[in-house]
Parts: C-alpha cells; sequence; structure tokens
C-alpha cells in the first residue's frame, strides 16, 4: 500500500514517541522508511490515485526519487517518490507536526537538567513528568531542594514546608520528588524521602462510663491500645454508618473495622485477648475479610452473615459486578452456604444498612448474651 505524506506523519509521530528518551539525549541515527509507490499496473488502473501521490510528495525535503516505466498509465517514464529519509532530529520534528509536543518535552528536560538532575536519569523518567505542567516540576524541584538541605530528615508529609505542597499533593507526586531526588545524585530511580505514615488508629465506642477516661466513642493509636482497659468482647463492624448507630452493651467495645485493615487490628493482642464478634456486609469482600480476620484471630463469632439473613434480604441486594469466587479458608461451613446463596442469586452483594436496622440491633444483641452471657447484654 502506498505510502501518503498523511500516512508518514502518523508513523514519524509513532516514532518520536516510541523513541523520545532517546531523542531527548540527542541520539538520533536518522530515520526512512520506503513509500510503496504504485506499480506500473496499479499506476494504469488509477491513474488519478498515481499522480496524487506524486504530487503530494513533490518539494518535500528528504525523498528519495526514482524514474519509473509508467507507461501503461501514459506517463512514460516518471519520477517517482520511492522513500523518505530524515536525518535531522528539527527535520523529524517538522515532518511528524510534533513541534508544540517536543518544545514542551525539551522545555521539561532542559528545566530539570539545568536544576542539577542528571541527564540521563531525567530522560529515564520521562512518563513522570512529561504531561506535568511546569509550576508542578518547578514546586516538585522545590521540595528537593528541602530535602536535600535536610539529608536524613524523617517527617510526617504535613511537615514539609514547602510553599504551595500539602500532604494531598506530595502523596500525588511523591514518584516524582523521589526521582528527581535522585537524579540530583546523578543515579536512576527513587530515592527515598524517608516520609513517616501517620500512626495507625483504632475507633471504639464502649458502653457510657467504661471507655478510656470515661470517653464512651474514641479513637486510639495502634500502638497505644495496651493502655487501654481489657473488653470483655469485641464488636468489629465493617462500615461507619452501622458502627455509629448500634446501641452498646455493658463490657463490650464497638470497634469500626475499616474494611480490610480488620485482620491487622486483630492480629494486636489487645484484640486477641478478648472473643470478637464481626458484622461485615453480605458480599465477597465481606466474607474475605471475615475469614482474615478468623485466620489471625482464634475466637471470632460472625453475626448476620448467614444463609438465612442472605435470603431473607437478598431482594434488597444488587449485582456485584466484581465479585469474584474465591478461597475463604477461614469460613464456616454456615458462612460457606451464606457465599453460594450470594452467587446462586446471581453474584449479590447485601450491605449492612440494607438490613432493617432493629433487626440488626436484635440480633447483635442475641449473639453478645450467647458470647459473654446476660452480664455482656
Amino acid at each position: 500500500m502506498v505510502v501518503m505524506r498523511a500516512d508518514a506523519r502518523v508513523k514519524l509521530q509513532s516514532y518520536i514517541r516510541r523513541h523520545r528518551r532517546k531523542l531527548l539525549l540527542d541520539a538520533f541515527p536518522g530515520h526512512g522508511f520506503p513509500l510503496h509507490p504504485p506499480t506500473a499496473r496499479a499506476a494504469a488502473a488509477d491513474e488519478k490515485g498515481a499522480r496524487r501521490f506524486v504530487r503530494d510528495w513533490e518539494g518535500v525535503p528528504g525523498v528519495v526519487w526514482e524514474n519509473r516505466d509508467w507507461t501503461a498509465a501514459g506517463a512514460g517514464r516518471h519520477p517517482v517518490p520511492v522513500r523518505f529519509e530524515v536525518d535531522s532530529l528539527d527535520a523529524l520534528v517538522q515532518e511528524a507536526e510534533l513541534g508544540a509536543e517536543w518544545a514542551a518535552w525539551v522545555q521539561r528536560r532542559d528545566l530539570l537538567v539545568d536544576a542539577g538532575c542528571d541527564r540521563e536519569a531525567v530522560v529515564t523518567a520521562i512518563a513522570l513528568w512529561a504531561d506535568q505542567g511546569m509550576p508542578t516540576l518547578e514546586t516538585a524541584l522545590r521540595v528537593v531542594t528541602w530535602f536535600r538541605e535536610r539529608p536524613g530528615v524523617t517527617v510526617l508529609p504535613r511537615a514539609v514546608a514547602v510553599e504551595g505542597v500539602d500532604t494531598k499533593w506530595l502523596e500525588r507526586h511523591r514518584p516524582l520528588v523521589e526521582t528527581l531526588l535522585a537524579a540530583t545524585r546523578g543515579v536512576s530511580g527513587r530515592e527515598d524521602l524517608g516520609l513517616l505514615a501517620p500512626p495507625d488508629r483504632v475507633r471504639m465506642r464502649s458502653h457510657p462510663g467504661e471507655g478510656p477516661g470515661g470517653l464512651s466513642d474514641v479513637e486510639v493509636p495502634v500502638e497505644e491500645l495496651a493502655a487501654v482497659s481489657p473488653a470483655r468482647g469485641i464488636l468489629m463492624v465493617e462500615n461507619l454508618s452501622s458502627f455509629l448507630a448500634l446501641p452498646t452493651w455493658p463490657g463490650v467495645v464497638h470497634v469500626w473495622g475499616v474494611g480490610y485493615r480488620a485482620a491487622s487490628l486483630a492480629a494486636e493482642p489487645w484484640f486477641r485477648a478478648a472473643p470478637l464478634l464481626y458484622w461485615g456486609d453480605l458480599d465477597a469482600d465481606g466474607f474475605s475479610i471475615l475469614s482474615n480476620v478468623r485466620g489471625i484471630h482464634g475466637d471470632v463469632t460472625s453475626v448476620l452473615m448467614d444463609v438465612d439473613t442472605v435470603r431473607r434480604w437478598s431482594r434488597l441486594g444488587v449485582p456485584d459486578r466484581e465479585f469474584q469466587v474465591r478461597s475463604y479458608p477461614g469460613l464456616t461451613e454456615a458462612e460457606g452456604a451464606a457465599v453460594e446463596a450470594l452467587i446462586m442469586a446471581g453474584h449479590l452483594r447485601i450491605e449492612q444498612e440494607r438490613i432493617r436496622f432493629d433487626v440488626a440491633v436484635a440480633a447483635i444483641e442475641e449473639a453478645v448474651l450467647i458470647r459473654l452471657g446476660r452480664s455482656g447484654a
């Protein structure tokens, strides 16, 4: 198939984007490709198309012409474009009509290199900065300078005192900053900023007068759980709205499980010292979390996660497009039957909030009574 100039432009754009790292290091050995001009027979069959092909390439620098016998097309021997070759980077970019895009890459590369970043390391990481605005890169360089002036510093993201930078900005641009920091030392890759992660915390509700300091709703750093009085029993709830709405019972501490974080909480000694009741959503994730928690904590009883509950409230469930059949080694036979019921009903998910609240409270209160005895209810 003949290569028209528009086709060649697409090929050149693809070449530049595929090889932009090499090109930004000024390594361009030249580039070319055949234009596949019409044969004499093809030119005779489509004389207008053949002439249009020739006109398309007239006056274009870098075109190699050869005389071809187009007698059958009524043109005799005729100079025909057979190949396009380009030997300079400027000409390549111009013919590809990528001037603005290329100039933006060069501008960003030069900004970073002029700021002290190694050229090769910068170009290697082009995917991180090619689409960033100049103000973002300038801010990133100020952050790099802040860390270079404080070698070995370990701080929370909020403590990085650079104008225009907050925790969310640093979270979004951390790979870029770490890459540029490494580049200032002449190496590719990323240099860890030494940022501290906020301490994990657990939110808990207690019966009036039984919580830490007499408070009924507190959030405690996980590392300080040992200072909290042991619970007679723990009720872990997957969703915040359910956690907040439930009444409390003497001796029982309610804990917000925060999804899959529940398993790491259950591993803490404070949690493992008491029997644990778990109430999660009736879906693949809810049962996966339950399985994980039971795999870590030796005394876990689920609430409202049985087949009868699934059947009673399935009319309020919705299809879960991301439902995947998984292995749940920590489930009981009854819980496994609930998963099967969800699958048979069309891979449903039934959120906690779908279960009528008074029914949920009654079921949890009964579980507390059975598990902890009358003094816990």
